[in-house]
């Protein structure tokens, strides 16, 4: 009897191991929530070591190869804890778990969303958490403690707009390029950046790419990439109203009202509203430059953004309207700048299995309004009035698709840009003027290969640049000179090559080298003005800076801890910069080249459950190494040689803080290094409570020292400004209210 149960016991284990051998290998890959995780990487092994690696699709779901019998599996992906473990048999659970803030994920830097500990190029974020903590006003502020944001002393709201340029990794002004949840930010006409039409309280993360970048972005990326996502509508089978109201009040004139909404309209559709209104004061001229005609500088600015989303299974459609305007008051009559844009944009995302299709298309309409007076011979009498209107247009399209353990992509973009300045004496008479448009398209494609320690990305980007119908008019004598300079285009290639090594899956290697091209700004092109007896002339005939980074950087995981350090060099050739013609005339030419040589450190730490510590400080040598003998070997302006920021950010018992330190380097406000901008220590603190069920109350002091500095060579940055905010939270947020120590 025992016999004839043996054999039955053996047959129906056999029948078990056959029907299981039956089945091919799968696992399926979820969130501690239960949800499904897609895109995550699966790799089987079998007893002899042999490898299958794929990714799970919509439903978490990932299959070997038929015939693959696995013996041990590991899972992992952007953002979780990588998972190795025994496999478990078919159709099992796997359950990946967050990764410590440390090792944050990011997309901007290969155009997929990886950990800054896996990425072969150098990368940075802020996320919601310190959004909510930070003490900074405006974004520009916000964005100081961003490693690799040159831009530490950037003033939006009491600086020169034709000053509110960007520089990344010390690459100097307008070369880097800012996308806001995918549409460039840079004016079309002149480059600057309207920072008040993005309001800090709305935005919900910022991601860096720290070095060349146009392979996969094209123009602009000389020395970087910066990508902005801002508060948005969402579809989720529990979605239901949220948002917040809040009301800023404080020091130096300062009044903040923000609401941002989000709801459901149907199944499938959604709404999000958001509102800014921002008004400052304060005496922003730096005692060379008082007069006694001088009073208190005021800026006001409003931003109201719209956006309507609707999904289906797989597939979503964005449509977002985004009004914003601004005023400065400079602090003399006659010396005062307006500004305004209206933007449509559009998005569209499909994904499927292995695959992510995203399109994104805008206009805008931009004026800027400059009044000017005769300083400093006669402070307050007025000198010209500029009017630059511009017109912009652009679609750009990217294609994703994971293979097994590579991912192939593919981006392809294009941008019209039309434009006109005009210079008017007091009387109202035309001084100058310039017009013209502007094509920018190109094509790029990636490839990135994947094995358990290595990665290898390559890809390259051909662009065009077409300008036409250039037309510039001066004024001279009775009458007027006007030059119609030809068509004309130019053409590039952009490739860029990185790979990442580790050494462990606590230590990893990276190398990089990479390409950027910056054509010229019609503003440069055909914007000439008239300051004084001095006349700054454009040229029509300016061909596009081109940029290498070389940059290399390991990246060390202890414990929960993360430890970066990145050394890089990039060089610019064909750099635009004004040339000396005579006592009374400038020209914009292509007659420098630079180089900056530099190295970031990064360092950050959860000291708690809900507080983490950070730390980040660049050194960096930014110099003319070719041109004229006036600028040969002087600094970038602008370019700090260094920068450092330390901070604390989430709970505290049952508060919400943060607190920051940021070291501002020395840089110099102009190109021949005469007007130096002398290093500063900024100290920021917010301290958020707690009240009255869904709403807290927060206290504010961003330069707490009051510490005296210059944003610009004519203007003093921000005094000690103390706010007092009440905020109001409902729907999903109202909950968060509750218990601010751990902030979403």
């Amino acid at each position: 009897m025992s016999v004839v149960l043996r054999a039955a016991v053996a047959a129906a284990t056999a029948c078990v191991l056959l029907a299981a051998s039956a089945a091919p290998a799968s696992v399926v890959v979820v969130a501690p929530s239960g949800a499904p995780l897609a895109g995550a990487t699966v790799v089987f092994i079998d007893a002899e070591g042999r490898t299958d690696t794929t990714r799970t699709d919509a439903h978490g779901v990932a299959t070997a190869q038929a015939g693959f019998a696995p013996l041990r599996v590991q899972v992992s992906a952007p953002g979780y804890l990588a998972v190795t473990t025994a496999y478990p048999g078919p159709g099992h659970r796997i359950v990946l778990h967050p990764a410590p803030k440390s090792l944050g994920a990011i997309r901007v830097a290969t155009g997929s969303t990886q950990t800054l500990h896996s990425l072969p190029v150098a990368g940075s974020y802020i996320d919601r958490t310190q959004v909510q903590t930070s003490s900074a006003l405006t974004t520009d502020a916000l964005l100081r403690a961003l490693p690799g944001f040159d831009r530490t002393r950037s003033n939006a709201a009491f600086t020169n707009y034709g000053q509110l340029r960007v520089s990344f990794n010390g690459a100097g002004n307008d070369r880097g390029l800012v996308l806001v949840d995918g549409v460039p930010a840079q004016d079309g006409f002149g480059g600057q950046i309207d920072w008040l039409a993005y309001p800090a309280e709305f935005l919900d993360r910022a991601e860096i790419l720290r070095g060349a970048g146009s392979a996969l972005y094209g123009a602009g990326a000389v020395g970087g990439v910066l990508s902005l996502a801002t508060f948005g509508p969402t579809i989720a089978p529990s979605q239901s109203l949220d948002g917040f109201i809040s009301y800023a009040t404080g020091s130096r004139g300062t009044d903040i009202a923000d609401l941002a909404v989000r709801t459901p309209l149907a199944r499938g559709a959604a709404l999000s509203v958001t509102t800014n209104r921002w008004r400052s004061s304060y005496d922003d001229f730096p005692p060379a430059y008082f007069t006694p005609v001088a009073t208190a500088a005021t800026s006001q600015s409003n931003a109201t953004q719209v956006r309507f989303l609707f999904g289906g299974t797989g597939s979503s459609t964005e449509i977002s309207l985004l009004n914003a305007d601004d005023s400065q008051q400079e602090g003399r009559p006659n010396y005062n700048e307006d500004r305004a844009f209206r933007q449509l944009d559009a998005r569209f995302s499909l994904a499927k299995d292995q695959s992510l299709l995203s399109l994104v298309g805008y206009v805008r309409d931009a004026f800027v309004l400059n009044v000017a007076d005769k300083y400093p011979s006669q402070p307050g009498v007025p000198l010209y009035t500029q009017h630059v209107p511009t017109d912009e247009a652009g679609i750009s399209a990217s294609w994703l698709v994971a293979a097994g353990n590579n991912d192939f992509q593919a981006r392809i973009d294009a941008r019209a840009v039309s434009g006109s300045s005009f210079q008017y004496f007091p009387s109202g008479k035309l001084q100058n003027a310039g017009s013209g448009s502007q094509f920018l398209g190109g094509l790029a494609v990636q490839e990135t290969f994947r094995m358990p320690r290595f990665e290898a990305l390559i890809g390259t980007r051909a662009d065009t640049f077409s300008y036409f119908g250039q037309t510039l008019v001066k004024a001279a004598g009775k009458g007027f000179t006007l030059t119609s300079p030809p068509n004309r285009t130019m053409v590039a290639l952009s490739p860029r090559a990185a790979l990442r090594y580790s050494l462990s899956p606590a230590v990893t290697l990276r190398v990089s080298d990479g390409t950027g091209i910056r054509p010229p700004y019609l503003n440069e092109l055909v914007r000439g003005f008239q300051i004084g007896k001095t006349f700054y002339a454009p040229n029509a005939n300016l061909v596009a800076e081109r940029s290498a980074t070389q940059s290399g950087g390991l990246d060390a995981l202890m414990g929960r801890s993360r430890l970066s350090l990145d050394v890089f060099s990039t060089k610019v050739s064909d750099a635009i910069a004004f040339e000396t013609i005579s006592p009374t005339l400038q020209e914009r030419a292509n007659i420098a080249r630079t180089q900056t040589d530099g190295a970031t450190l990064e360092f950050d730490t959860p000291l708690g459950r809900c507080l983490n510590a950070h730390a980040s400080g660049t050194t960096q040598y930014a110099r003319v190494t070719s041109g004229p003998p006036a600028i040969l070997g002087k600094r970038l302006a602008y370019v700090p040689n260094r920068s450092a920021d330390v901070g604390l950010d989430g709970g505290i018992g049952s508060l919400q803080a943060g607190i920051d330190a940021t070291f501002l380097g020395q840089a110099f406000a102009d190109d021949l290094n005469t007007e130096p901008l002398q290093p500063a220590l900024l100290l920021g603190l917010r301290l958020t409570a707690p009240v009255a069920g869904s709403s807290t109350i927060s206290l504010s002091a961003d330069n707490l020292t009051d510490r005296v500095y210059l944003s610009s060579v004519d203007r003093l940055g921000p005094p000690a400004t103390y706010t007092v905010r009440w905020q109001t939270f409902f729907g999903r947020g109202a909950a968060q209210a509750a218990r601010p120590s751990c902030p979403g």
